[in-house]
């Protein structure tokens, strides 16, 4: 949506069609559970040409997110030149079919290109289930049938310490269970944003600048991260439990608060098998004298993806351009599409694509190549990226802007090769950031 609404933006001619396996607009939305809401501000997210939220620190519901993605909908069938196909999928090149009428297939003249914006496989617990053995007789349900209890259990587990997992600790204490009720199993540890720091005009220092500030600073991860987390740029669940994970985890400090209620965090690898009172880990076994009611958040939302070019011939693969910023990355993938018109090694220069982050060392390529991109937009695009609201720049006031791309500039000035000593140190096997043009994903 993102990405057909700036392309509508820069060419006002373009034809667009839209398939859709949901009934409705708003992709992963649709799935997700009904008390979710954003973990960055609404401010930036959406499409660039209709506001979401309200202002400041908003996080908008997911009731509220699939009303905007309906309200954009109608405004793109209304300029006549987008026609959407819900309840549809893409048979490869230009087919499609409907998901309703099994003999109901379409080919589409393709002028122009194909986008594919299902590469990044958004996942939710809903809609693909545990990967784990759940035995006859366990009580397990995903995230979502948290909001249809209607009667206590005597144990809730947690599984899952990602984002939903976090959400579903939250919601359980929101709702006055008791944190000795709740049970969280946590495979892995990982460093949090502090969602104070993902806000406009943040002083010089905070935020992603400060946080390339004390990697460029560092001679390894381990050293950058424990001085990420002594600014507190970075949280984590226990000041006892060193992280070794990053996937950009977002949580405020009254909420981080929240979560240390709970003391029976359960580290002790992945689960393997869930019974009725009794859970099989990979490190170990738990089990518990009363009923079980086991929650699954373990569905992996921003799976890591093999790199391809973004722009291929007549084909288009959207990814993250910044890290963890997605809907801004299809809209600049869209700008560039029109403004560079056939030249494609000037398109895949300015949009290198960011793997998702996983591991500590991930954060470090994902920073190295969202600041190099930021770096070429700044020069080749810049006034767009003042206008564009999906965009943390054009939430800033032209004086910090200033300030911050200068500190930021004088860090990498004051030691051009750091990103590269960094990561020749971490990637001791040669890890390149940027994948040959030429290699493609099967």
């Amino acid at each position: 949506m993102a990405f057909a609404d700036e392309l509508q933006i820069q060419d006002p001619e373009c034809s667009i069609i839209i398939v859709d396996r949901h009934a409705s607009p708003g992709g992963h939305w649709n799935d997700a559970y009904p008390f979710v809401t954003l973990h960055q501000p609404a401010l930036f997210y959406g499409v660039n040409s209709e506001l979401l939220g309200t202002g400041g620190g908003d996080l908008s519901s997911r009731a509220e997110i699939l009303a905007y993605y309906e309200r954009v909908l109608a405004k793109m069938l209304r300029s006549g030149r987008v026609q959407y196909f819900p309840q549809s999928d893409s048979m490869g090149g230009t087919r499609f079919r409907s998901l309703l009428e099994p003999d109901l297939e379409y080919e589409v003249r393709v002028h122009r290109k194909i986008v594919d914006a299902t590469y990044m496989n958004v996942e939710v617990p809903s809609v693909r289930g545990p990967q784990y053995e759940v035995a006859e007789g366990a009580d397990l349900v995903p995230i979502n049938g948290l909001a249809d209890l209607r009667q206590p259990v005597g144990a809730v587990v947690v599984v899952g310490a990602g984002k939903t997992g976090i959400d579903a600790v939250l919601y359980l204490l929101g709702r006055g269970v008791a944190p000795e009720r709740i049970h969280w199993v946590i495979p892995n540890d990982s460093w949090f944003l502090d969602r104070a720091h993902i806000q406009p005009n943040q002083p010089v220092g905070k935020g992603l600048g400060g946080q390339l500030e004390v990697l460029l600073a560092s001679d390894t991860m381990e050293e950058a991260m424990a001085e990420m987390s002594r600014r507190e740029q970075l949280l984590r669940l226990d000041p006892e439990v060193w992280p070794t994970k990053y996937r950009c985890a977002t949580v405020s400090r009254s909420e981080l608060d929240e979560l240390r209620r709970v003391r029976q965090v359960i580290r002790k690898g992945r689960v393997v098998r869930v019974e009725a009172a009794r859970m099989t880990l990979e490190q170990g076994e738990w089990s518990s004298s009363e009923k079980v009611l086991f929650v699954d958040c373990t569905a992996d939302g921003l799976a890591r993806r093999d790199r391809c070019p973004v722009f291929e011939g007549p084909r288009i693969t959207l990814q993250s351009l910044v890290m963890c910023q997605q809907v801004f990355s299809a809209a600049v993938a869209a700008m560039v599409e029109i403004r560079c018109g056939t030249d494609e090694s000037e398109k895949n220069r300015l949009c290198q694509p960011v793997p998702h982050p996983v591991d500590t060392r991930d954060f470090l390529v994902a920073m190295a190549v969202s600041s190099a991109n930021l770096q070429a937009w700044g020069q080749s695009f810049g006034r767009w990226l003042r206008r564009s609201r999906l965009s943390l720049a054009s939430h800033q006031t032209f004086p910090n802007l200033v300030r911050q791309a200068w500190q930021s500039y004088r860090s990498l000035r004051s030691n051009p090769e750091a990103f590269e000593n960094l990561l020749a140190r971490e990637f001791p096997e040669s890890y390149a950031p940027v994948p040959p043009e030429s290699s493609r994903r099967d």
